[in-house]
């Protein structure tokens, strides 16, 4: 579930905050200048999300714990 916030800042510009939140994945934010590119984005990674296609978990699942310990000693 996307949230957008407006903000204005003390120049007088306008921007749109994004929050894309969706149970069991970490929360996704995004700072736009106009409305409809937040809709957009918002749209795009919530797809992605459901889909599984927006984490990069790929080079994680290649290595082991016994590499890491190996690297780190």
């Amino acid at each position: 579930m996307a949230n957008i916030e407006k903000r204005i800042s003390n120049a007088g510009k306008t921007s749109y905050r994004i929050k894309v939140r969706l149970k069991g994945f970490p929360s996704q934010s995004a700072t736009f200048e106009r409305l409809t590119d937040a809709k957009k984005w918002s749209q795009q990674t919530e797809s992605a999300i459901r889909e599984g296609r927006h984490f990069k978990t790929t080079e994680a699942k290649r290595h082991t714990l016994t590499e890491l310990i190996d690297r780190s000693t």
